[in-house]
């Protein structure tokens, strides 16, 4: 067993040296957030539909759904000598995302960055490191320290003993803050790691390892197990993923096995990952699903198929390749079948949202804190977010106010007066009359206010698809407060009147803005696009 500790190289000038080295036995770190950040992308980018997994030809929703989902982001993965990495896997702490990455084949090449997500729909790199000889299976942050599974080419510059590697490297503020150390494992690849109270846990492939390592990287304890695929940590348990040998759950003070769940073969090589939350199990079991069990015996609780089978698609493509789990919002990366969302707060009730419907192969996803990571192979990282609730100024007017009943398409005829709160995702409003929404409201298709209309939204507001041709039309009286986004263009016709209620109020329009004679904007906000001067 051989640690090795690998200075950076942070002085800016040997920075710049590195950036430009062909050495390939160099791990080169950038951190020029404003270049690293020009591969995020706004293509795709607004409110998502959900795809009705009941529905022929893949169709959306027809109904609204109380889970608005808004694409903020796409990331295509980092190039380094020609080639371009996959994203592998995702952690989210706080204000920053952890992002792996490697590349297939037999090269080792891989690489991790840094992602700064504290503005929720503007999202930046801050920094990153390119490993030349070694490629990134899995990660963790905890305490300051980023975790990483890897595998690590013995012939190139890391002092290591085996291919399979658990390294740490100290971050603060999103920037690495001290070098990358190694402690190699038995096996040809690190497939991923996880802390638990007092140690990080590390699996490998073949022959098979859980190790234990302590805070100075020292493995303290280690058992075989053939094939593992996953590891996770929760309410003082161990779970570990074997591809052979189904889900084990252990004490993780002295790896003894306190459960087990019996699962068919997986197909070698193919990711799976395992997570714990609220004393269940989460296992992403390829053609089969999803499987939920309990933690303290393995007893199964419920079984979660893939919801739709795309056409002309290779059977092979269509198996769920990762779970994970926050809120009781269970997302399962299904490869070709996208990535599929349920409310798993029951499981004799289980609620099934739909599907979203990306770009690429889903291969993994993570989802925390309202944020949602999809890496999809040739389509690159996918960053969502989930528009929650908000509170709003206006307490009186938005004072125990139903939720929103269900339709697609709300059309407010004159005369009429509809007021909701809650969250909403919904295809299409068309006001003549009277409308007050409190809450989060996203609407994919149109926004038309019309007449002398009134409408009020509070709290948060997401509308439509970047150039995918939707238009928000404001010929009347338009009230918000809180957090907008258009996506959409933006009809300001004559004698509209745009108000925004309270004050911290933030509008954000990566449309077009047409702006007509006799329009009146007042009240407190930030444009942070400059696009209502």
């Amino acid at each position: 067993m051989k640690k090795h500790l690998l200075a950076l190289l942070l002085a800016t000038g040997i920075l710049s040296a590195c950036q430009d080295s062909e050495d390939p036995e160099t791990i080169i770190i950038r951190t020029d957030s404003q270049t690293l950040s020009e591969r995020i992308s706004l293509d795709g980018t607004g409110v998502v539909a959900l795809i009705d997994p009941n529905a022929p030809s893949g169709r959306i929703m027809e109904s609204s759904s109380d889970l608005p989902l808004i694409l903020i982001s796409q990331v295509p993965g980092p190039v380094y000598d020609g080639q371009t990495l996959r994203a592998t896997h995702v952690d989210i702490e706080g204000d920053y995302a952890y992002v792996g990455y490697n590349l297939e084949g037999d090269r080792y090449l891989g690489a991790v960055e840094i992602f700064n997500i504290s503005d929720a729909y503007k999202p930046v790199i801050v920094s990153q490191a390119i490993f030349t000889d070694a490629e990134v299976s899995s990660l963790e942050f905890a305490n300051g320290t980023l975790y990483l599974a890897m595998a690590v080419d013995i012939d190139g510059s890391q002092e290591v003993s085996s291919p399979a590697n658990l390294a740490s490297v100290s971050v603060s503020g999103g920037n690495f803050t001290s070098g990358f150390s190694f402690t190699s494992i038995e096996g040809f690849v690190a497939t991923d790691v996880t802390r638990t109270q007092n140690s990080t846990a590390i699996t490998s492939g073949n022959p098979g390892i859980l190790g234990l390592a302590d805070n100075a990287g020292n493995i303290t304890n280690q058992m075989e197990m053939e094939d593992l695929r996953s590891v996770a940590f929760g309410n003082d348990r161990l779970a570990v993923l074997s591809g052979v040998n189904g889900a084990t759950i252990l004490n993780p003070s002295n790896l003894s096995t306190t459960a087990t769940i019996s699962l068919p073969a997986a197909t070698p090589e193919a990711k799976r990952t395992i997570a714990i939350n609220n004393n269940r199990v989460y296992i992403a079991e390829g053609a089969n699903g999803a499987g939920i069990y309990r933690l303290d015996n393995g007893a199964e609780l419920a079984k979660l198929p893939i919801p739709i089978n795309p056409a002309d698609t290779d059977p092979g493509d269509v198996v769920t390749n990762a779970v994970s789990v926050d809120n009781s919002l269970l997302f399962m990366a299904n490869g070709a079948a996208g990535v599929s969302i349920s409310d798993v707060t029951s499981t004799d009730d289980i609620k099934s949202y739909g599907i979203i419907d990306l770009d690429g192969s889903s291969n993994f996803v993570r989802n925390e804190e309202n944020f949602v990571f999809v890496a999809t192979g040739t389509g690159g990282l996918q960053i969502l977010k989930i528009n929650e609730k908000e509170s709003d100024p206006t307490e009186t007017a938005c004072a125990s106010l139903p939720a929103y009943p269900g339709d697609y398409w709300l059309n407010i005829n004159s005369n009429e007066t509809k007021a909701y709160g809650g969250a909403a995702s919904i295809g299409g409003v068309n006001n003549n009359s009277n409308f007050l929404f409190c809450g989060s409201l996203a609407i994919l298709e149109q926004f038309n206010l019309n007449g002398n209309s009134v409408t009020e939204v509070y709290g948060a507001l997401a509308f439509g698809r970047y150039n995918g041709g939707t238009t928000m039309n404001v010929n009347s009286t338009l009230k918000l407060s809180g957090s907008i986004v258009i996506y959409g263009d933006l009809n300001l016709n004559s004698g509209a009147k745009l108000e925004f209620v309270g004050t911290g109020n933030s509008i954000t329009i990566y449309g077009r803005v047409n702006k007509n004679s006799g329009v009146t904007i007042t009240g407190d906000y930030t444009d942070t696009e400059g696009k209502l001067k």
